[in-house]
């Protein structure tokens, strides 16, 4: 039996943790319906699962209440979490529905459309004449190029700063009253407008694959494809956060097609086929006055010896030539700065 003490401790201590628990889900502007923060607030939170890997159980609230995932509930991601303490969860599916409400159908909004893009591109699993691709394990899934993105809301008044625009708020409050609907909608609706990463964290995304050589090997690629790209001025630009900078979803993908129906370059549907190629240079944002000959540059070239003979053997005249001039040039300046700085001295001088 437990003394009056022992019970009365037990009970504040239930009253104080749901307090806790209360406030935290009240000051929370995330879907944390479950509370699921009360334990996975923690940094500390983790532990080393069954294969011998580190798994870190830590959600930062912060960054998750300025994410594009802020509004859904864990549980609509984690469907098969349903008491707590909870087992180990399963791999989360993607194209499951929500319980967000997509406006213009009224139905729960669910990604599953994506999967047939995913299915017919470049990157599903069946070649297009129906058979199973080589290595499918290489093939990218949802998570392998989305994390949980952060929300990058569009200025268009007087673009003094990136961000919130303060003065198309004001013209929301006209008719919306409640300003957290008005924060969470303008920075829906604003972020989608534009691309959600900038052209350099595209190429980081595309050469965790395009860049290994392992995989290149496997899959028999020409070239490292995010490599080459860093190599170019559109890449060297990117390097240095410029926005305007084509990347590779703007090349590789039809304008106004969704980013998942990218095709093959043997396909003649896709639009780096050698007689579209002229199309992606030619379009009004980039070079709208530009000739077909302009995409005949090989923006992939890697200046090897397999790829290209002449351009090898150019390349390495120019990194002699350089070499040949700067090296002798520099070695006189020493020796001339040296003979200004020791007047007086010299080798094996007689007295």
């Amino acid at each position: 039996m437990l003394t009056y003490q022992t019970r009365r401790s037990i009970l504040l201590l239930f009253l104080l943790l749901f307090g806790m628990a209360f406030v935290s889900a009240a000051n929370s502007e995330s879907a944390d319906v479950g509370n699921c923060l009360l334990c996975h607030k923690y940094p500390g939170l983790s532990r080393v699962d069954e294969e011998g890997r580190f798994r870190l159980f830590y959600v930062n609230e912060d960054i998750f209440d300025k994410s594009v995932h802020t509004r859904v509930k864990c549980e609509d991601c984690h469907t098969d979490i349903k008491k707590i303490p909870h087992d180990t969860p399963k791999k989360v599916d993607c194209f499951v529905q929500c319980h967000i409400v997509e406006p213009s159908s009224e139905q729960k909004f669910s990604h599953k459309e994506v999967a047939k893009f995913l299915a017919a591109s470049v990157h599903g699993e069946v070649a297009k004449q129906g058979n199973p691709k080589k290595h499918p394990e290489d093939l990218p899934s949802c998570k392998d190029c989305h994390d949980n993105p952060l929300y990058r809301p569009l200025s268009f008044f007087k673009r003094v700063r990136p961000g919130i625009s303060e003065t198309a708020m004001g013209r929301c409050r006209v008719c919306h009253k409640k300003d957290d609907f008005i924060f969470r909608f303008y920075n829906h609706v604003t972020t989608r407008l534009h691309k959600i990463r900038n052209p350099k964290n595209i190429a980081e995304v595309c050469a965790r694959c395009h860049d290994d050589p392992e995989l290149v090997k496997r899959h028999d690629l020409s070239t490292r494809a995010a490599y080459s790209y860093g190599e170019t001025f559109h890449g060297k630009a990117a390097h240095f956060l410029d926005e305007r900078i084509p990347d590779c979803l703007d090349c590789h993908v039809k304008r106004g097609e969704s980013v998942h129906q990218m095709l093959s370059h043997n396909d003649p549907q896709s639009i780096t086929y050698k007689t579209n190629k002229a199309k992606i240079c030619a379009n009004i944002e980039c070079h709208p006055k530009a000739s077909p000959k302009l995409a005949d540059y090989k923006i992939h070239a890697e200046f090897n010896f397999e790829q290209g003979t002449a351009q090898y053997y150019f390349k390495i005249f120019f990194i002699a030539l350089t070499g040949g001039v700067l090296l002798p040039m520099m070695g006189i300046m020493f020796l001339d700065v040296l003979r200004r700085l020791l007047p007086n001295a010299g080798l094996n001088r007689k007295k």
